[in-house]
Parts: C-alpha cells; structure tokens; sequence
C-alpha cells in the first residue's frame, strides 16, 4: 500500500509531496518457518551496476547471440555470493535465480525439519537471525562490502 503525504512550507515556497510505503510483509506471518520465498532485489535509482544486457531476440546463429547478461565485477560477486548462501545458512536450499542489469530474482526454500513452526511467531522489532531477513540482509552487506572495498561504485535501493 502507498500513501502519499504532502509537507508545506509556504514561508520558504516549499511544497513537498512524497509517496508513503506501506508494509510490506504479512503481520503475522513467520519468514523463518519452512517454506519457499520469492525475491526480488533492486538496485539504487535501477543502476545497471550489475552488467548490460547482450545479443538480440530471435538470434539463430553464433554471430548473433541470444539475449545475455553481460557481467560487471559487481554482478559476478553477486551471482557467486548468492550461489555460497547455503554456506552460511544451511537450512536454506537455493532454487532457481537471474541476475538482470538493475536487480535480481530469487527462489529460497526453507528446509527446518528441528524448526518449531507451528507455534505462531509474529513478526517483531529487533534482533533477527535464522529468517528471511537475516539471510537477504547478509547477502546484501557482503555484496556492499565487497564493493566498498574494491572501490566500485554500487548500492542496493532503499526500502
């Protein structure tokens, strides 16, 4: 759901009209009980930091390429970070996923056979770990990090 609001400041001539998100997740669903979950992550302002798009559509031959994405550094570390998730959170099974020039999509299962599910778990403010938040979280962080340490340009869009 998007609001808008609308700030005024007519001493200074300032009309200011944005556009509110609402949220976005289930009230009281659990995103660490089992389960397959959908991303979608966008990168800021929808940059091509991950790479460009190649080929043409209909390419019958070798001379002209299928439509491809066209890696930057920044794409191929996030292709390689999401493909080493399950290392790092071994209840999570990687299913199908593409890297696209402004964003990405992925398929997470959640496999927790010892996960206690079926005792209701809201959503809550605070420390998460073991969920669908924790999980994109680090992905995001480690691919920033590695951006920021290699001195290239790249940000994940705002919420």
């Amino acid at each position: 759901m998007v609001r808008r609001a609308r700030f005024c400041a007519p001493s200074q001539g300032l009309v200011l009209e944005i556009n509110i998100m609402g949220p976005t997740r289930l009230k009281n669903y659990d995103y660490g009980s089992d389960g397959w979950y959908f991303i979608t992550i966008c990168t800021d302002n929808r940059e091509h930091f991950f790479g460009e798009i190649l080929g043409s559509v209909g390419a019958q031959d070798l001379a002209h390429q299928h439509p491809h994405l066209q890696p930057t550094t920044i794409g191929q570390i996030a292709h390689q970070y999401w493909t080493e998730i399950p290392n790092h959170f071994p209840f999570v099974v990687l299913d199908e996923f593409v890297i696209m020039p402004d964003h990405m999509h992925g398929v997470l299962y959640f496999d927790r056979p010892d996960y206690a599910y079926r005792i209701p778990r809201p959503n809550e403010f605070g420390p998460q770990s073991k969920n669908l938040a924790s999980v994109i979280r680090g992905y995001k962080a480690a691919v920033k990090k590695y951006a920021t340490m290699n001195n290239i340009p790249f940000a994940w869009q705002s919420r």
